[in-house]
């Protein structure tokens, strides 16, 4: 979501929304060829990998899910959760069904440091440790509005969730990589607002993710004295197309709709693409030893221009998800 700012100044140079309808006989937008933007990242597929122990938070629905569905599909192990214990249960068993034993799951409320804790250790002794932990749950009320009319409640779930949430979430993973030989990687999940562009709208939710990038790269040099063997990281999916973002058909006009159909991918792109980055990277770094803390990117600016002009020359992604002229 952070290239979205970056895509927007390109467009108001040269595109306005009605350019998508010159050409009405488009083909459906092709999934793009997104790269990290971690120099150094291996190209290596991650079916050549070997096995890891994943915790993905916020995994009963969405990213999180697809995520969870990547690494289970290349033989990994993972611990599924949210705050609903219904959801998960029904996730791990719609999981399982398709993968096996490898999954566990167990309902956890990020924002609670014993219930963090709790899922560490759950995790711990599920999987036999952790290799890989993805703070990936997040909140944005399902609201978009001014701050000056948002709920007070409403705020305090989502700076509880996207900020509290992962501090606790890397203080617990971290602590108990530490105890590991082989150590591990924590990635936090970067969003709208973490290149420090505005976010109306859902001031909250983008005041939380601009400080996503300084909480890793803080965190990464202190594992680097107290715990070498853990990487601290991050991944920018890019605008998902989820309830988070659905939930904000009206908010924008027609010209908000016009970008989500253009720019954003559903869950299961993206998370494809992490999911062959990450494993690759974590299954790269324990053969050569600790490597620097890296961010893959999906949707990179050069990638957010072509999805632009492919919409305004070839008409891709118009009313893709919803009208845009409603």
């Amino acid at each position: 979501m952070s290239a979205v700012s970056c895509a927007a100044s390109h467009a108001r140079a040269f595109v306005s929304c009605r350019a998508g309808g010159r050409n009405r006989r488009a083909r459906r937008a092709a999934t793009s060829g997104a790269t990290p933007s971690a120099s150094g990242a291996t190209g290596e597929t991650a079916s050549r990998a070997a096995a890891f122990k994943v915790v993905i938070t916020g995994s009963t629905k969405g990213l999180g899910l697809e995520l969870a569905r990547g690494f289970l599909a290349n033989g990994d192990e993972v611990v599924v959760t949210s705050r609903d214990e219904t959801r998960v249960r029904e996730t791990v068993d719609a999981l399982r069904e398709d993968f096996g034993e490898r999954v566990f799951g167990v309902a956890a409320d990020v924002s609670r440091a014993e219930s963090v804790d709790a899922l560490t250790s759950f995790a711990s002794d599920s999987m036999g440790g952790v290799d890989i932990w993805i703070n990936n749950a997040g909140a944005n009320g399902y609201v978009y509005e001014n701050l000056a009319d948002a709920d007070p409640e409403t705020l305090r779930e989502i700076v509880l969730t996207n900020s509290f949430g992962t501090l606790l979430c890397c203080r617990s993973a971290i602590r108990l990589m530490a105890t590991q030989k082989s150590g591990g990687h924590v990635f936090n999940m970067l969003g709208a607002g973490s290149d420090g562009g505005a976010t109306q709208k859902y001031a909250a939710y983008g005041h939380t993710k601009a400080g996503m990038a300084q909480l890793t790269k803080t965190l990464a040099g202190e594992v680097k004295e107290t715990a070498p063997a853990v990487g601290v990281h991050s991944l920018s999916p890019g605008m998902v197309f989820t309830e988070l973002i659905s939930s904000g058909r009206y908010a924008f006009g027609s010209q908000g709709r016009c970008f989500v159909n253009t720019l954003a991918e559903p869950p299961e792109v993206p998370a494809a693409f992490l999911v062959e980055k990450v494993r690759a990277f974590v299954d790269e770094a324990g053969a050569v030893g600790k490597r620097p803390s890296q961010t893959f990117e999906v949707l990179t600016p050069p990638v957010a221009l072509k999805k632009i002009l492919r919409r305004v020359f070839l008409g891709e992604g118009k009313d893709r998800y919803y009208p845009e002229k409603e």
